[in-house]
């Protein structure tokens, strides 16, 4: 599928690419995360982002783990 700008066609699937992914101060443990993306996410008394996560083949559970996060302590480098 191709859009129209400005006399030009681009692709529509560009998307932006999640390159590293970071857990802020302030996790109250709830899960979410790691029901969302368990390969990527492991929860303890915190959550974590695990050392050998395949950020690159989780990159949509990435993103819906952070919009779904509580306290919006996940975050995302594109």
């Amino acid at each position: 599928t191709l859009i129209l700008r400005k006399d030009k066609f681009m692709p529509c699937t560009l998307r932006s690419i999640v390159k590293k992914v970071y857990i802020t101060p302030g996790c109250i443990s709830c899960g979410t995360c790691e029901s969302v993306s368990p390969k990527v996410f492991k929860v303890t008394d915190v959550a974590r982002v695990l050392d050998d996560a395949p950020i690159e083949q989780c990159q949509e559970e990435i993103k819906e783990a952070a919009e779904l996060c509580p306290v919006s302590v996940i975050k995302y480098e594109e």
